[in-house]
């Protein structure tokens, strides 16, 4: 039982999919936070170019 456990924690396979995890976590919360303080003007943008498609449609 015990060599089970020392090679459990001596594993580095599951270190990796943590290390993945934690760096898609804050890719997404970076992305959050800058959709909602939209310094770069990308709300309106986007509200912009569906209203764009939207009329496009409609009209044809």
């Amino acid at each position: 039982m015990k060599n089970l456990i020392v090679r459990f924690l001596c594993e580095e396979k599951r270190e990796d999919l943590i290390e993945y995890g934690l760096l898609c976590a804050f890719i997404a919360a970076v992305a959050t936070a800058v959709i909602i303080a939209d310094p770069l003007g990308i709300r309106g943008a986007i509200k912009n170019a569906f209203t764009r498609a939207n009329t496009a449609l409609d009209n044809s």
